[in-house]
């Protein structure tokens, strides 16, 4: 060994022995490059700014009206929820010992220790994320345009909606959200801070005032057994199936604190904190919103069929039956929406960097780079953007296909979820080394089991169509969608992937090159060493 290569190794044990998050990232093979500016609570406003389960429960409520009614929708949440907690807990665990911003697809890598299959297999799970999460921040998007769109016709019952338009707020939105991620990553973790707030108080008050000025409440009778089966199924339980997966949509995108590990102090311990508490105050929210939603429902038909063209203002409306308090309760539901839009595009910015920097995307040399002023991937925000605005723009031609986006996102994110927690088990937990938080061996299996289950069967149900008989203007298109995904993965793994994406991470990083203790910004190009 040269006198270099002994003082190398010599720092190196020094630095990754300290309790460093830095060091933590060095040893995952990767240098310290994007500032390190939020903390808990700000990445818990970050994650349930993104959840924000309530509000999404509120926007997929006709679809819930038509299948399953409210029986499906109320215990359709909870079953969820109690699903989703050993899933989170999964997922914290991997997270607590591989706090890096690619998330899924980089923890299916170093579970496998970087073996061929495990490449592989990362390879194909990279992009099923990215799929999905922009797909995500498209839905989100597209809820804000719908909003301004319906409190217009709220107030001016002659105006016509156009799609056009829609899709024309939404591409503001995103400019916005743009700019906002660009330039304001100072304070995004005020931001954050901000929408948290906003998002809990905007639970409250508008959940007190549908239940304190509606004058025609339901009772309990059809809150918790009423069923409705009129998407042509005639079934029951297939209708309840199809009901409980508008929870499942409600309640997703938990893994958005991992993504930003990279961003967020003692990463190991707070990234998998943020998830778990995201989840369960997402499931109070969610349940105390839907019980508030379904005591106030006055008419099924009026909401199904409203001239807004959401049947949450529609509800509004029928329950406080005045038009500029129906308006002050839609904006404050679509402003938690903006902020979702906002920390989607920032979660998926972050995820084109990552994915890029371990070489599996065209043009990774640029992608991964980070603006040494504005702390940001410049590139990768752009092109997250664009492909936000790309899926949008689906909505030009058919409204259908818009919801096939929407299946996609859900399933695209679901199945991410899934294949980390299966390479684990496969693997082998004796061989996984747990980061702060380890679930134990009973718990562990207990957890991954569970939740592996809950995610294969709400998968295999998203693919199903909403609406019997079955044509070009109901069909679910998402089976498709997803198997070109799927198929596009598995060519450009055999095109190029298996030549450029990474081989192997070093964990036994040279200092020098991956580890930057001083938090300083840098290029990209050394932040891994390639064993071929």
């Amino acid at each position: 060994m040269s006198s270099e290569e002994a003082s190398i190794s010599g720092v190196e044990k020094q630095v990754i022995g300290a309790d460093d998050d830095a060091a933590q990232l060095g040893e995952l093979g990767y240098k310290q490059e994007l500032k390190r500016s939020f903390s808990l609570l700000s990445m818990i406003g970050f994650s349930f700014a993104i959840l924000t389960c309530w509000t999404a429960l509120g926007t997929t409520l006709s679809s819930a009206m038509l299948n399953g009614g409210p029986s499906a929708l109320f215990w359709g949440w909870v079953g969820v929820c109690f699903f989703t907690i050993f899933v989170v807990l999964s997922m914290a665990e991997i997270c607590s010992a591989y706090p890096v911003a690619g998330g899924q697809y980089s923890w299916v890598l170093l579970i496998t220790d970087c073996k061929p299959w495990g490449r592989g297999l990362s390879y194909i799970t990279g992009w099923i994320q990215l799929a999905g999460l922009l797909c995500m921040g498209s839905t989100a998007l597209f809820q804000v345009g719908e909003f301004v769109a319906g409190m217009a016709v709220l107030n001016n019952e002659n105006y016509e909606i156009k799609q056009y338009q829609i899709v024309l707020i939404t591409y503001a939105c995103c400019l916005i959200n743009t700019v906002i991620n660009l330039f304001g990553n100072k304070i995004l973790n005020r931001i954050n801070d901000f929408a948290l707030w906003w998002s809990v108080l905007g639970f409250v008050i508008t959940t007190i005032v549908i239940l304190v000025v509606s004058d025609n409440k339901r009772d309990a009778s059809f809150v918790f057994t009423y069923s409705i089966d009129d998407g042509g199924w005639n079934n029951t339980g297939m209708a309840i199936i199809l009901g409980i997966l508008q929870s499942a949509y409600g309640m997703c995108c938990y893994d958005a604190p991992a993504h930003m590990s990279e961003e967020l102090h003692n990463a190991t311990r707070e990234a998998p904190r943020a998830m778990v508490l995201s989840v369960f105050i997402g499931f109070i929210t969610g349940l105390g919103y839907i019980m508030a939603l379904l005591f106030c429902i006055v008419d099924i038909d009026s909401i199904e069929g409203s001239a807004t063209g959401v049947p949450l203002i529609q509800l509004f409306q029928d329950a406080i039956h005045n038009k500029a308090g129906s308006t002050c309760l839609s904006v404050i539901t679509c402003v938690c929406s903006f902020f979702a839009s906002n920390a989607l595009l920032t979660e998926g910015a972050r995820s084109v960097f990552a994915f890029a920097r371990d070489g599996a995307m065209p043009f990774s040399e640029y992608l991964c780079k980070v603006d040494p002023h504005l702390h940001v991937p410049v590139l990768a925000t752009l092109v997250a953007a664009f492909f936000q605005c790309a899926f949008i723009a689906i909505d030009f031609g058919s409204e259908t296909a818009f919801l096939t986006v929407m299946s996609i996102a859900t399933v695209g994110l679901y199945v991410s979820y899934l294949l980390p927690i299966v390479t684990l088990m496969i693997h082998g937990r004796d061989n996984f080394k747990p980061g702060y938080y380890s679930l134990g061996k009973f718990w562990g299996w207990t957890s991954n089991i569970l939740g592996s289950l809950y995610l294969v069967f709400t998968t295999i149900f998203f693919f199903f169509p909403t609406e019997m008989p079955v044509n070009g203007g109901n069909m679910n298109y998402c089976i498709v969608a997803f198997g070109i995904t799927g198929i596009f993965g598995v060519v450009s793994w055999f095109w190029a992937g298996r030549k450029n994406y990474i081989r192997s991470i070093h964990v036994e990083v040279e200092v020098s090159n991956a580890i930057d203790v001083d938090n300083s910004v840098s290029s990209s190009s050394d932040v891994y060493d390639k064993k071929e």
